[in-house]
């Protein structure tokens, strides 16, 4: 699921936004599931799947920027969220927030 944001044109200490996701404990296992994809069967087990899922909310601050751009929301390990609005994008050196495309969740999460 997607939806939007409003932000201001001008970035202002404090600015921050909601943001709300499920996560799947177990991505892609479907992909092993010997029923035929879209089936009753398959519809039944990923509806018990889907059961398992978790939600999550979390207020963020966004990132300072000099000029609105693309929304980017990062989801890192141990369920911690970081937004940023600028026109740069992941990987350019002005972009806030350059972590690696795959990080592995840690065996223990520090205490929030």
């Amino acid at each position: 699921q997607n939806c939007c944001v409003s932000l201001p044109r001008q970035w202002h200490p404090g600015l921050t936004v909601v943001v709300e996701w499920e996560k799947d404990p177990t991505p892609h296992a479907y992909g092993k599931w010997p029923e035929r994809p879209f089936s009753d069967a398959w519809n039944k087990r990923m509806q018990e799947h889907e059961s398992k899922n978790t939600r999550h909310r979390a207020v963020v601050e966004v990132a300072p920027y000099e000029q609105l751009g693309l929304v980017n929301v990062h989801f890192l390990p141990c369920d911690q969220v970081k937004v940023a609005a600028s026109p740069s994008y992941h990987g350019r050196p002005n972009h806030p927030y350059n972590y690696p495309m795959k990080m592995e969740e840690p065996a223990v999460c520090p205490a929030p």
